[in-house]
């Protein structure tokens, strides 16, 4: 069965109305999905990024952990069920840190995007890539961050970032 995710309206209020994941380009340029991302930082400063399978739209691209809210979920159940089904971390509430919301305007479908930091070291060698949705993960710096987005590595959109990055160090 395919996987509902709830419509929201223009105020971030969901409508009552749900789509299916990959039918969301049905929506009107009225409605959004919800999106989350999660920017995790070590005490290095350093970012963990994860590498998306290849056979995925955007394969082999490095991101911060993220993905869409299902039908039902809050934000922050969505971005701890991410982090969980990803990369296998389980996070409590007071960890995560919610430090924008964002609107991303798409070709086929509007997203809020709610974006999470968490400050916290993850050993890499605990990770475990139980979707099948990530196959590699690592730690950068916001310079090599930067690089990775120049060379066509990383999404040019995540250059958002920057700025917030120096907030939270």
């Amino acid at each position: 069965m395919a996987e509902k995710l709830d419509i929201y309206d223009i105020r971030k209020i969901r409508t009552g109305k749900t789509v299916e994941r990959d039918s969301w380009s049905i929506l009107s340029e009225k409605e959004y999905i919800l999106a989350v991302q999660c920017w995790i930082i070590n005490e290095n400063g350093e970012i963990l990024l994860t590498r998306r399978k290849l056979d995925k739209t955007n394969g082999g691209m490095w991101e911060p952990t993220g993905g869409l809210v299902r039908s039902g979920e809050n934000s922050l159940q969505g971005i701890k069920r991410e982090l969980k089904e990803e990369i296998d971390v389980n996070i409590l509430d007071n960890e995560l840190t919610l430090i924008k919301e964002k609107i991303d305007k798409g070709k086929h479908c509007s997203t809020f995007r709610d974006v999470y930091a968490i400050k916290k070291d993850i050993n890499l060698n605990d990770l475990h890539f139980n979707d099948g949705e990530v196959i590699d993960a690592k730690y950068v710096t916001i310079e090599k961050l930067s690089n990775m987005i120049e060379s066509g590595e990383s999404f040019e959109w995540l250059k958002y970032f920057f700025d917030i990055y120096k907030t939270l160090i």
